[in-house]
């Protein structure tokens, strides 16, 4: 009688908690690798078959690790079986992230390229 309360309480316990199948990390673990193999590809064709601009390859470059990091934060980090609110926290993150990607950036380019030289040596 025992037995069966112990595991009737580890089913209630786990059952409202969804797990990600080990195929699926396999999956991700696969789309990893291709996108890595990108990566490397996207960089050697820049620097030996194509002349192309340095805002197309960092495009190309952060498309690519946009990609790697979504699969990551969604499965290996468990935000796509988690709550609701932790994924609302997730996002936000992101937001946040992109928020000081753009005040930086308007800084950088505000300052004038080449920078212009000054009074100091």
């Amino acid at each position: 009688m025992a037995e069966q309360h112990v595991h009737h309480t580890a089913h209630h316990h786990s059952a409202g908690h969804a797990h990600i199948s080990r195929g699926t990390y396999y999956r991700v673990f696969a789309a990893l690798m291709v996108l890595m193999v990108l990566t490397v590809a996207a960089w050697w064709v820049e620097k030996n078959l194509i002349e192309m601009p340095g805002w197309l390859a960092v495009t190309i470059a952060m498309t690519i690790a946009i990609a790697k990091t979504v699969l990551i934060v969604l499965y290996f980090m468990h935000v796509k079986v988690s709550s609701r609110i932790t994924q609302v926290y997730a996002a936000g993150a992101f937001v946040w992230l992109i928020i000081l990607f753009v005040i930086t950036m308007g800084d950088y380019f505000a300052r004038g390229w080449p920078p212009q030289a000054g009074p100091l040596p």
